[in-house]
């Protein structure tokens, strides 16, 4: 049967593994529906908190308001503008309308950017561990991924000799994710500023993806480019102001990447949805959002600190490398055990959801990573009820 099903399918899907993220997610879920009710997750990386009020408002108004026609394929030019604006206020990023692409979540900015960009012989670097969806998106488009690996030990900062030396005219190019998921990494501006340069020495592009840049803990965030032209930056609402499902983001690209981008998205899915698209211009515009982002930030913060001190207090778990940003800690076990086994087991007997670190590259073996962007309740049970199952694992397998 398999080779039959195999043979309707291209050879790159075939090959393609399911993101981890949303498999743990869909496991979770599942597990719901049949009735167990004690599941907790820290497998996702979704805010805890619903959409702050004002901003579904503005999108119920400009529903109501008839604003429920086709958009420009690259987003509603209010809304464009409204990106710009902030990105000059905050990011230092100088640019027009014309170069904004809004979509569906970053994800679909980072599959449009690839798929604009890429082609069989070309290569994707990705400094590990890196979120699991950009290899896929090279994988759909023929190219070859390297990765850069990196270590607790270093902070999961990226080797940049390691990088410099898998360069060649092959490399269209670097993705960098900064607050990093899931290490929790913040780069320093010193870094970024290098792997630009490396980019643009070989011809590359640095795809800057900071969708976390507002969950970052005594430290500022810096954006490659507020000072380098070869870079692509993509952001989205769904970590900023807790709007995971209403599926927006957006990536701001030289033009002719944009044009690029813009084609393939004309024949694809049009343009997102339209009154969604108001709610986004309420949170980038309005102080009441500003004052709630910083409101999710303080939880962020108190979660952190909490996770951090449940991690230190275990007897199995290590954290070289706090996180200075995201909401996630990529602690390691002192197991012998791969973590996709350790996680499928610890989901299933005290069902508590987690992603296995091998999901992010090979370094990131040996490792879990928990979102702290859960309720602080919820995360003290489960830190639990994993102390009391690596218990039982250490009596079994001693």
């Amino acid at each position: 049967e398999e080779t039959l099903q195999h043979h309707y399918l291209a050879d790159a899907i075939v090959e393609l593994e399911p993101s981890a993220t949303e498999a743990v997610d869909e496991k979770v879920k599942e597990m719901r529906r049949q009735g167990i009710d004690d599941m907790i997750s820290l497998g996702v990386g979704e805010p805890c908190f619903d959409t702050p009020d004002n901003i579904k408002n503005a999108a119920v108004k400009a529903l109501m308001d008839g604003e429920t026609k086709y958009q420009p394929t690259a987003g509603a030019v209010p809304l464009r503008e409204a990106i710009c604006r902030k990105l000059e206020r905050e990011n230092n990023i100088k640019t027009d309308a014309e170069n904004v692409v809004v979509t569906a979540g970053g994800k679909f900015s980072i599959y449009l950017a690839f798929t604009a960009m890429l082609q069989k012989g070309d290569t994707v670097v990705l400094l590990d561990p890196a979120w699991v969806s950009y290899e896929a998106a090279a994988q759909i488009n023929g190219a070859k991924v390297i990765r850069v690996p990196s270590s607790a030990a270093d902070g999961f900062s990226p080797d940049l000799d390691r990088v410099e030396r898998v360069m060649d005219d092959s490399v269209k190019i670097i993705v960098a994710n900064s607050p990093c998921n899931p290490s929790g990494a913040l780069f320093s501006k010193d870094t970024l500023r290098q792997l630009a340069r490396i980019a643009d020495k070989y011809g590359a592009m640095l795809m800057s993806d900071e969708v976390y840049e507002y969950q970052i803990y005594g430290q500022t965030h810096y954006s490659p480019a507020s000072e380098f032209e070869n870079i692509i930056t993509v952001n989205a609402f769904s970590k900023s102001y807790a709007m995971t499902g209403w599926r927006l983001g957006y990536s701001v690209a030289p033009a002719d990447i944009v044009d690029g981008m813009k084609k393939i998205y004309s024949h694809s899915t049009s343009s997102v949805t339209s009154f969604a698209q108001w709610g986004a211009i309420e949170a980038l515009d309005s102080e009441a959002s500003a004052a709630e982002v910083k409101k999710m930030q303080r939880i962020y913060e108190e979660n952190r600190s909490l996770m951090i001190r449940l991690i230190q207090k275990s007897a199995y778990l290590d954290l070289d490398c706090e996180p200075q940003g995201a909401f996630y800690c990529f602690p390691s076990y002192r197991f012998d055990m791969g973590s996709i086994e350790l996680a499928t087991r610890l989901l299933e007997k005290y069902h508590v959801g987690t992603v296995p670190g091998l999901a992010f590259g090979q370094c990131g073996e040996g490792f879990l990573r928990l979102s702290y962007a859960a309720d602080g309740k919820a995360i003290e049970e489960a830190m639990g009820r994993m102390e009391t199952f690596f218990q039982e694992l250490e009596k079994e397998i001693g």
